[in-house]
Order: structure tokens, then C-alpha cells, then sequence
């Protein structure tokens, strides 16, 4: 009796994506609390796996991700470290129909250009390329119904135009997600220091 071995075209997969890991913000962390503190279903993001997407991968086969880590890497050169600034809130799709919150994104030209190099590259790979433009945010917390939620309405537009601060992004991640009954959990595969080279 022969026991079943896995077939050669089984794939091993991790679900991907490349992005700019965020330092703890006090003011982001405290405007979290309040949108939580208005409507307590919301799932806010935990302040330590705070990110910047640069490219989403999905379901990713094992065996391409050291072809996609050499095209983070030359996504990245000859790109120095730059500071983005967080500026403004707001919610997709509108204010009246809140499904997800979020911190606005400046001096993203850096962020961009690395992105556009990624999407660029990464098809000849065989990921889908980007169906918009690159428009960089923070996802503070998501909403489990797009009923009326008329204080965090009010929430978010009181900091319509508010200044969070600013952070320097030195380097990019090609990051693993795995989904656990406790929320997803990020690992960095591969990290590319931002430098003039």
C-alpha cells in the first residue's frame, strides 16, 4: 500500500506584499483611539504593524520570491532615504459611507517612483500590474457595515486638515502576511536599505 506523495505541481505559497514599515505616532495612535472610541465595532489597525503598501503580491509562489526580492532591490536604487509627512483624514469610499479610515500621505514622489518601478517590473514576473495610479494613505481602521456612523463622521472631519508629523523611510520590505485568530501577523522576508547608490 503506496501512501500519497504531493504532486510535482504543488506550489508553496506565502501572501505578499512590499512596503515602508511605520515608526509608533503618538497623535495617529491617539486619533485611532478616538475613531474606536466613537464606534467601538471598528477594527483598527494595531499601531505596531502600521505600513505603507508600495506593492500588494497576494497568494505568491515560494520559489519566485527571491527573483522578486532582486526587483526590490533594483526598484530601490538609487534612491536615498526621504521623509513623508502625514497630513489630513478621511474615509473610503465618502464620509457618509464609512468603510475605511485613513491618515493622508505627502511628499510621496520617492514612494511613487520606487512603486511605479515595482508594478513595472514585477509583471514581467507575472503580477498583475496596478489598475490606478499610486496613492499612498494610511489605513487606520475598517468598519464591519457601512450603516450611518455619524460620530466617527465627526471624528474624522475634525482632523480633516490636522498635521501628524513626519517620519524618514530609510528602507522597503518585502513582507510575508499570515492570518492568525488574533489578526495577521507581519515577517519581513527581505529588507533594502534606501541609500545614493
Amino acid at each position: 500500500m503506496s501512501s500519497a506523495m504531493p504532486s510535482s505541481t504543488d506550489k508553496m505559497t506565502v501572501r505578499a506584499f512590499i512596503a515602508v514599515d511605520l515608526e509608533r505616532n503618538e497623535r495617529i495612535v491617539d486619533f485611532a483611539a478616538a475613531l474606536k472610541s466613537a464606534e467601538p465595532t471598528l477594527k483598527v489597525v494595531d499601531p505596531s504593524l502600521m505600513h505603507i503598501t508600495l506593492k500588494f503580491l497576494g497568494e505568491t509562489d515560494e520559489a519566485k520570491l527571491d527573483a522578486i526580492a532582486d526587483v526590490v532591490r533594483e526598484a530601490a536604487r538609487g534612491v536615498p532615504p526621504f521623509t513623508i509627512t502625514f497630513k489630513g483624514a478621511g474615509a473610503f469610499p465618502s464620509l457618509n459611507k464609512i468603510r475605511v479610515a485613513w491618515v493622508g500621505v505627502n511628499d510621496v514622489l520617492p514612494m511613487a517612483t520606487i512603486a511605479g518601478r515595482l508594478d513595472e517590473r514585477l509583471a514581467d514576473l507575472g503580477v498583475e500590474r496596478e489598475a490606478r495610479p499610486f496613492a499612498p494613505h494610511l489605513t487606520l481602521a475598517r468598519a464591519r457595515s457601512d450603516a450611518p456612523h455619524p460620530a466617527l463622521r465627526q471624528v474624522i472631519s475634525d482632523r480633516d486638515g490636522m498635521e501628524f508629523g513626519s517620519q524618514v523611510i530609510n528602507a522597503i520590505r518585502l513582507k510575508k502576511s499570515v492570518l492568525t485568530r488574533c489578526g495577521p501577523e507581519y515577517h519581513t522576508l527581505q529588507e533594502v536599505l534606501l541609500s545614493e547608490q
